[in-house]
């Protein structure tokens, strides 16, 4: 999992802007900012001037779960990135397995066209073998025939 982009604070101050907060109570919620430029906001319901311990531990509860959120989002882009990468692998795979397909089809064929070709040449061989064994015999025959009228 890859680190992330911002901090995710572990300790932290409750920062209490009387003013602000008591515009943002009119849209249902309080913002505190925990760490400068981290901030999280908290309904309506909780009262600001609640015991500070409970506060931050309800703080402190909202930034785990934001934690949370952010490892499971990350935890999901490395999947997706993972997926791509072994999509193109498995693309890359499939190419060079047609390409040995292909291969294995090609030597196939010369693989038949040599047989075929032996095959004539035994053929021819077997074919010249008997004609030399006929054309021996001839040569004997002939042999004692001229034999014979001496």
């Amino acid at each position: 999992m890859s680190e992330p982009s911002f901090t995710v604070p572990t300790s932290f101050q409750v920062s209490n802007n009387n003013g602000s907060q008591e515009e943002e109570k009119k849209a249902g919620y309080v913002n505190y900012e925990v760490e400068p430029g981290f901030t999280i906001r908290l309904r309506q319901n909780i009262d600001p001037t609640m015991d500070p311990k409970k506060l931050k531990r309800i703080v402190s509860n909202r930034v785990a779960a934001q934690k949370s959120r952010w490892k499971k989002l990350q935890y999901i882009d490395d999947l997706v990135t993972k997926s791509r990468d072994l999509d193109w692998q498995v693309s890359l795979l499939r190419s060079q397995v047609e390409m040995a397909s292909e291969q294995k089809r090609c030597l196939e064929r010369e693989q038949l066209e040599l047989k075929e070709s032996m095959s004539g040449w035994i053929q021819r061989f077997i074919s010249d073998q008997r004609e030399i064994e006929a054309n021996t015999a001839e040569i004997e025959r002939l042999k004692k025939k001229i034999a014979d009228m001496i």
